[in-house]
């Protein structure tokens, strides 16, 4: 479409209203491109599309309407806004008018001013949706192209992951070994002890590391590898328990609130859920002062299920928040110094496996709040 020099068809079978409408049009510097019947007019249209159409209605062979009708069922067509002109005054002339497609009516005998005031209106008006359509286009384009992006670093992303664990696992089993025969070797002086336990930590974290990197590969990879069921919340939150207490580094107390008899189940994998639980519990267990709290709270609202882990303590700065589930996202233990490790990314991608969510905030100016949400399966 041109708008430095705007086509417009005229269609009408008086010769005379041609003339005068293609005197008035071209005086307004339009390109103007006149037919006698509808079948040229809409033959010629096929051939090269204005950028208007001024249509009669009563003509020989095709009318108004009909070719209205015919534009508008024509793909390469439709979008040329069409301005019915006519003398007939019945209500009903124009709403056929409107209904076969025409965005504008004009009754005959015809203004001047008001022919172009509406010609320049409706080219305004297309010419700005030519631009927006335009636009769209552009922009769809760009988001194509990011998700395939996306698609290739994200594949890329889980190849590694799972290549980085699996081309890990055997060269460290060999240091290990060969660690412990050293450790075997010396007096167990209480410096040996010390490094001793230094080594089974990091050994244990490391170990975890590339388990968690491998499940969440897996997870991203394909989520119909794990089996679905009914479980019980209650029992898998108390094992997760259990197990948290065994992997929390310092004394930390785990305390369940009231309301642990409630009888919830939920739509997820026994063992991936409980992982997930556990993950979150220690890693609230490492927001804690050595000899702290952390409270968990089980409730059921409105068809889902909650679990509420809150810790004693401090709270967490706000771009921790934003990334408290993303990989290597957390830069700030709470204690410690170091970070969360792949444990928060593995429960949160794991709950929302079972169409559920996890999220954090802070409670108030006493530690931290993370909300496990579920749906609970009916009765």
């Amino acid at each position: 479409m041109s708008f430095e020099e705007p086509v417009i068809m005229i269609v009408d079978d008086e010769p005379q209203n041609l003339r005068v409408l293609e005197s008035m049009l071209r005086q307004d510097a339009y390109k103007v491109i006149a037919f006698p019947r509808g079948d040229l007019a809409l033959a010629a249209a096929c051939e090269a599309p204005p950028d208007i159409v001024l249509l009669d209605i009563r003509m020989p062979g095709i009318d108004g309407y009909e070719v209205c009708r015919r534009l508008k069922a024509d793909e390469g067509l439709k979008d040329i806004p069409v301005i019915f002109l006519s003398g007939l005054s019945d209500p009903s002339d124009k709403v056929r008018a409107f209904e076969a497609g025409g965005v504008d009516y004009v009754s005959k005998p015809l203004s001047e001013p008001e022919v172009l005031a509406r010609v320049r209106t409706h080219l305004s008006i297309r010419w700005h949706n030519v631009q927006l359509n335009e636009l769209v286009r552009q922009r769809t384009a760009e988001l194509a192209a990011a998700n395939r992006r996306l698609q290739v670093w994200d594949a890329a992303k889980t190849h590694w992951l799972t290549m980085l664990a699996h081309e890990l696992r055997t060269p460290l089993t060999g240091l290990f070994c060969v660690a412990d025969i050293l450790f075997k070797s010396v007096p167990p002086d209480l410096d040996v002890q010390g490094l001793r336990e230094d080594f089974n930590w990091s050994c244990a974290r490391i170990k975890k590391l590339i388990d968690d990197a491998t499940l969440l590969a897996t997870i991203d990879i394909s989520e119909e590898r794990f089996e679905l069921s009914c479980v019980d919340l209650m029992s898998t939150l108390v094992a997760a328990v259990a197990d948290s207490r065994t992997r929390t580094e310092e004394q930390v107390e785990f305390e369940t609130e009231d309301a642990w008899g409630l009888k919830i189940t939920v739509h997820a994998s026994s063992v991936l859920l409980r992982r997930a639980l556990s993950d979150l519990l220690a890693t609230a267990g490492c927001c804690v002062p050595s000899g702290g709290k952390v409270s968990i709270r089980l409730r059921q609202e409105n068809g889902s299920c909650k679990i509420e882990i809150k810790t004693c303590g401090k709270t967490l700065p706000p771009d921790d928040l934003l990334t408290f589930f993303d990989v290597g996202g957390q830069r700030t233990l709470i204690r410690g110094g170091a970070d969360f490790g792949l444990g928060p990314a593995v429960a949160l991608r794991a709950v929302q496996l079972f169409d559920g969510d996890v999220s954090v905030r802070n409670n108030g100016s006493d530690g931290i709040i993370i909300t496990v949400s579920l749906p609970a399966l009916a009765k």
